[in-house]
């Protein structure tokens, strides 16, 4: 296995130390977000509270001004009559509210009953009457024309608010003009009207437990608060929910986002330095595959030069050799070119009809000594009557020494290699098959993926011990792309693999004119 060089290993650990970054960036990123969303879902919330209660407080305000401009309206008025002594022909339901029931004066000594009560229980009176006794006007609260003063008791069961007015009869002595406020009429006539059902507020008695986005009443109107309904607030609750969802879903996509985009970035920076790496073990592999086969076909020559050679056996043995070293180092000298040509878009096939059956026949022909010498059991099998195929002769013809190659590189013990070319139809498109079968060691599936890279060589020590430069199977695959073709490969470990081709462009057996003839309309 080839050794990473220092460089590399300084890349790679830069870049985990900044993937690790990026992942701290990342998580630092959604805590923020989540901390964002759920301070917005509470500024909300108190936005909604606020506006809530802004609505409460308004009602309150509206009611308790009016409450208290009908009472001191209507306690005026009562307190005219009665200086004016026109009490006989004063008709209280002209002057004030149902909620203000009766009329009652004190003069310091007596309880006056100006006007019966309608809805007042029948102790009303005796109330009265110990309320005010048991004061004198200098305990009283001084009321001025502006405000009025409310007593509260309970009578029966019932809650009772008082209310007096403070002033002075045309004998310039002092008097309280008093009346009863009926509760239960001032919230059905006052206070209910105020509440608009589109508000979602509604009116309920008050438990002197002031609850969240809640408004007690003031005055005689104490007894009620005014808060929203369930099923507002639960309406409330829920636009509040659905922003913070709304909210961390937004995080959560800019979040896979950004993680979508450093995986890939770190990916390409993987890849990046994956193929740096493969190409500086390329440029060590091929300078072993260049000196070489340059040292053997040296010796052997200068061997020849010398003259110690006398027999002309051993004189065509080495002629062999460098022939063979030659051949080799043309190979792998055309993989190199024709992968760049290929890479920077220069690679210009020349489509003729060929007899690919005849192409596959000279490649087998001339690797046969090689296969007999390294041992294989080797086959070479032809359907009769194969159709022309419309493809470049030499690339064809590369794409049999590579793969021939590979073969006889990565067999060990079992040494075998079949070549077939039978006619085959994939997909509707009629075409011809090339298969290769070899027992050699195999490709690992986790470098299936990767085995049509560029560079790529499997990490497996087995490939290792043996010379390349990456570039076979990848210009192969290019090869077979460029005819529109299909490559697939099966393999097992240490049971060997096949590779198989399929290309589509069929023609019709040409003539003796139509073969020399390469513009003819076949091609197309």
């Amino acid at each position: 296995m080839a050794a990473t060089t220092p460089r590399a290993r300084t890349r790679t650990l830069t870049w985990r130390v900044a993937g690790l970054w990026m992942v701290v960036l990342a998580i630092g990123l959604a805590v923020l977000g989540v901390v964002l969303s759920l301070q917005h879902a509470q500024s909300l919330m108190n936005i909604l509270m606020v506006q809530v209660e802004d609505r409460a407080t308004y009602i309150a305000n509206h009611a308790r001004a009016l409450f208290h401009n009908k009472l001191s309206d209507a306690l005026d008025v009562a307190a005219g009559h009665i200086q004016n002594q026109t009490v006989s022909d004063w008709h209280p339901q002209n002057h004030w509210p149902n909620w203000i029931d009766g009329i009652y004066t004190w003069d310091g000594s007596h309880l006056v009953t100006i006007v019966a009560a309608k809805h007042a229980p029948a102790q009303l009176d005796d109330l009265m009457i110990s309320r005010f006794t048991v004061r004198s006007f200098d305990t009283l609260p001084e009321v001025t024309p502006q405000g009025i003063e409310l007593l509260y008791d309970t009578l029966a069961g019932t809650k009772i608010v008082l209310a007096y007015y403070r002033t002075v009869d045309t004998d310039d002595k002092e008097i309280a003009v008093a009346t009863r406020i009926v509760l239960p009429i001032l919230r059905t006539d006052l206070i209910e009207p105020l509440i608009i059902p589109s508000t979602g507020l509604m009116l309920v008695r008050s438990d002197g437990v002031a609850s969240r986005w809640s408004q007690q009443m003031l005055s005689a109107m104490k007894f009620w608060t005014i808060k929203p309904k369930p099923e507002y607030v639960k309406k409330l609750r829920r636009t509040v929910y659905g922003q913070t969802a709304f909210d961390l879903g937004l995080t959560g996509f800019a979040l896979m986002t950004l993680l979508g985009a450093m995986w890939i970035l770190v990916r390409l920076a993987r890849k990046e330095l994956d193929l740096a790496q493969m190409k500086s073990d390329f440029v060590a592999d091929v300078s072993h595959e260049l000196k070489t086969p340059l040292a053997v076909i040296r010796m052997y020559s200068e061997t020849l030069q010398s003259g110690r050679i006398t027999t002309d056996e051993k004189r065509q043995d080495y002629y062999d050799i460098i022939t063979r070293e030659s051949t080799r180092l043309t190979n792998l000298i055309n993989n190199i070119l024709d992968f760049s040509r290929i890479e920077t878009g220069r690679q210009v096939y020349e489509f003729l009809p060929i007899d690919i059956g005849l192409v596959a026949q000279e490649t087998y022909a001339a690797y046969r000594e090689q296969l007999e010498r390294a041992g294989f059991q080797h086959s070479l099998e032809i359907d009769d009557h194969l159709p022309l195929i419309s493809a470049d002769r030499d690339a064809m013809t590369q794409v049999l020494i590579n793969l021939i190659s590979n073969a006889v590189k990565y067999s060990t013990d079992e040494r075998f290699l079949k070549i077939e070319l039978t006619t085959e139809t994939r997909r509707g498109r009629h075409g011809i098959l090339i298969s290769l079968h070899d027992h050699g060691i195999g490709i690992r599936p986790e470098d299936r993926s990767r085995l049509m890279d560029g560079f790529f060589r499997a990490s497996d020590s087995r490939v290792r011990r043996q010379r390349g430069t990456g570039l076979g199977l990848a210009l192969v695959k290019q090869i077979v792309d460029a005819h529109d073709g299909i490559l697939d490969v099966e393999s097992r470990l240490v049971k060997g693999s096949t590779f198989r081709i399929f290309l589509p462009r069929v023609l019709n057996k040409p003539t003796n004119t139509e073969m020399s003839n390469p513009g003819d309309e076949n091609l197309q």
